[in-house]
């Protein structure tokens, strides 16, 4: 799966509301030309109502924008990659959604026309700085993909350090995310296979970003993906 690179060759699915916009929620999305989106959106209310989802790429600008009408209680599905005029490298990042509604939001990810993954997307109150952490690997049998994702309208900077299993500190690159904006790193492009190699990954920033790891097996098929907010 091959993506928009820079300077560090820097992926799902999360919520957060921000603080000045209670009905605003930030998601992840991946249209490139293997994987593909579904994205579920669930009044949770009693009245029916609507909402908006945009669709940004990796360098943080709007590609698609639609509305939608949802009952009481009912769900709505949108496949992300049947909005887009064309699918490349770069359509891959954020998902904005607003309403006036109470909604719950999931993600389906699927890669090579399978389902692999579904994730019920938790909001997230936090605010100011944060550490994020999770494991990742980078072995001959399985290998993670780092992204983030900057949900702010501000650029937001921190640093991404990886450490072995042992503590020692296998890599560490300080970045800085413009707004919208999404980064992606492949352990195996980018700091190479091992074995035994894997460990923890701690992002440190001043703002909360959307942190995805996905795990590929050693057919670099995508097996699991999992996000930390």
């Amino acid at each position: 799966m091959k993506r928009s690179v820079l300077c560090w060759s820097l992926l799902l699915a999360l919520a957060v509301p921000f603080a000045a916009l209670a009905n605003t929620y930030s998601a992840y999305h991946d249209s490139t030309a293997r994987t593909s989106t579904a994205l579920v959106v669930s009044n949770v209310g009693d009245e029916a109502g609507s909402f908006s989802c945009m669709v940004y790429d990796a360098d943080g600008s709007v590609i698609v924008e639609t509305s939608q009408s949802v009952a009481a209680h009912a769900s709505k599905v949108l496949f992300v990659d049947e909005l887009l005029v064309e699918r490349d490298a770069k359509t891959w990042g954020l998902l904005r959604i607003e309403s006036s509604l109470e909604v719950a939001i999931a993600l389906w990810i699927s890669t090579s026309g399978e389902w692999v993954v579904v994730e019920n997307v938790e909001a997230s109150g936090a605010e100011g700085s944060v550490v994020q952490a999770a494991n990742y690997a980078s072995t001959p049998n399985r290998t993670t993909g780092i992204g983030l994702v900057n949900p702010h309208d501000r650029t937001v900077a921190g640093t991404l350090v990886l450490y072995d299993a042992e503590g020692g500190i296998a890599g560490s690159t300080p970045f800085e995310l413009g707004p919208r904006v999404a980064r992606y790193m492949s352990t195996a492009d980018d700091i190479g296979l091992k074995d035994g190699f894997w460990g923890l990954v701690v992002v440190e920033a001043d703002a909360p970003l959307l942190l995805v790891l996905e795990y590929y097996d050693a057919e670099r098929s995508l097996v699991d993906v999992d996000v930390v907010f």
